[in-house]
């Protein structure tokens, strides 16, 4: 089998989602905390931690996006990605006769 392309958009899409939910929780509790035991910093310091995990969503819906068209255009010109996959016919407690599911009555 070979993988010849990758939808950058929907690439894109799942990196930033996957990236905004990274950030966030990284971001937002030092925020929370940053807010709890300070005392006399503006406001506008914690909207930016606040904003922060967004930004790099855009950030990086943008960079999958091109990563994936740079992958598409050196699959064409190379090949693509080469993977086998192989179906398993038998169960593993058939292969393992010690295993606890597959003894066998001695008659």
């Amino acid at each position: 089998m070979h993988i010849t392309s990758i939808d950058s958009k929907q690439a894109a899409k799942i990196a930033a989602l996957m990236g905004l939910v990274a950030v966030m929780a990284a971001t937002w509790p030092l925020a929370g905390a940053a807010w709890a035991f300070s005392v006399h910093l503006p406001r506008k310091h914690f909207a930016v931690l606040l904003f922060v995990p967004f930004f790099y969503a855009v950030a990086i819906y943008f960079l999958a996006g091109l990563a994936c068209g740079l992958y598409n255009f050196v699959a064409r010109v190379v090949g693509g990605l080469r993977f086998e996959i192989a179906h398993q016919t038998e169960s593993p407690a058939d292969e393992n006769p010690k295993a606890p599911g597959s003894l066998r009555k001695v008659a």
